[in-house]
């Protein structure tokens, strides 16, 4: 599957593995293709150093080294205005368009709510695994 996910899905699987952990090992094991782009990666950097996730920069640079690795960068070339309620979420779905994604997997109410965008379902790392089974 072709899958974009949510900066707090990585944040998840780095620090408390459980089912975003298991998405990211089926990137790693070459089973799903990732998408980001540098909103996306800007995301996560912001994310991961806040003071409540105690993250040092080797930590953070390891971190989104190994993004970086197993993610196939691309640059979102359409924007949307109807997706999510919450705007600053909008650039999954832009990605995932960009890169013709089956899912983007998520933890954020305002994009699970929409369920799905163009044909890109949109579901919690629980329901993606539970799907690909």
């Amino acid at each position: 599957m072709r899958i974009v996910l949510d900066a707090n899905i990585f944040i998840s699987a780095f620090f408390w593995g459980g089912n975003p952990r298991k998405v990211l090992e089926r990137v790693i094991a070459g089973i799903d293709e990732l998408f980001i782009d540098k909103e996306i990666m800007d995301e996560i950097s912001d994310v991961i150093g806040r003071p409540k996730f105690y993250a040092d920069g080797n930590e953070i640079n390891y971190f989104i080294n190994a993004i970086e690795e197993i993610a196939n960068k691309i640059v979102s070339k359409r924007r949307i205005d109807n997706g999510s309620r919450d705007k600053t979420d909008n650039k999954y779905i832009e990605c995932g368009i960009t890169a013709h994604v089956d899912y983007v997997i998520s933890g954020d109410i305002h994009l699970l709510e929409m369920k799905e965008y163009e044909n890109i379902k949109i579901v919690t790392a629980k329901e993606y695994l539970e799907t690909v089974k």
